[in-house]
C-alpha cells in the first residue's frame, strides 16, 4: 500500500496501520491516522493517552527492540470498530520504560480494540502480554 491509498474500510486502516508505523516505524503517518481527539483508555504508566503518546510510544518502541516484526493473527471490524490479535517479535537492544536492554529475543502480544471517526483512529483499548514481555527482558526474575 502507499500513503495516497485509499482504504476500503477500516480493517484495511488498521492493518496499514501496524504494517506502516507500529512494525515500519513510519511515525510521519500518525497524523494521517491518528484522530486529533484520540483517546487510550489503557495506557500504561509513562504513556501519554493522545495521539502525541501514540508518536511517542512507537518512537520507545523502536528505540528499544530492534528486528521488530508484528504479526497480525487476526484482525476483524464490525463498523467504527475493529480488533486486532498481533505477536510482536523484536530484540531488546534499548531501554523501555525503565528497564535496561537485554539483548535477548522477546515476543509478546496484544489484543486491541480501536474506534474509528472521520476515517482515523479515535479511541483505543488494549490488553498487553506485560508480564511475559518483562520476563523475556530478565526485568523479572
Amino acid at each position: 500500500m502507499t500513503d495516497s491509498v485509499e482504504w476500503e474500510s477500516n480493517v484495511d486502516r488498521m492493518r496499514f496501520f501496524v504494517e506502516q508505523v507500529q512494525q515500519g516505524g513510519r511515525f510521519e503517518l500518525i497524523d494521517k491516522l491518528v484522530h486529533p481527539g484520540y483517546h487510550n483508555h489503557t495506557v500504561e504508566p509513562g504513556q501519554g493517552n493522545d495521539r502525541e503518546g501514540v508518536r511517542a510510544t512507537m518512537a520507545a518502541m523502536h528505540a528499544a527492540f530492534s528486528e521488530l516484526t508484528v504479526r497480525i493473527l487476526h484482525c476483524v471490524g464490525d463498523g467504527d470498530l475493529v480488533a486486532t490479535h498481533k505477536v510482536f517479535r523484536a530484540r531488546h537492544t534499548g531501554p523501555w520504560f525503565g528497564v535496561p536492554p537485554s539483548g535477548n529475543q522477546v515476543e509478546f502480544r496484544v489484543m486491541d480494540l480501536v474506534r474509528y471517526r472521520d476515517g482515523r483512529m479515535a479511541e483505543h483499548w488494549a490488553v498487553a502480554d506485560a508480564l511475559s514481555l518483562l520476563r523475556q527482558t530478565g526485568a523479572l526474575a
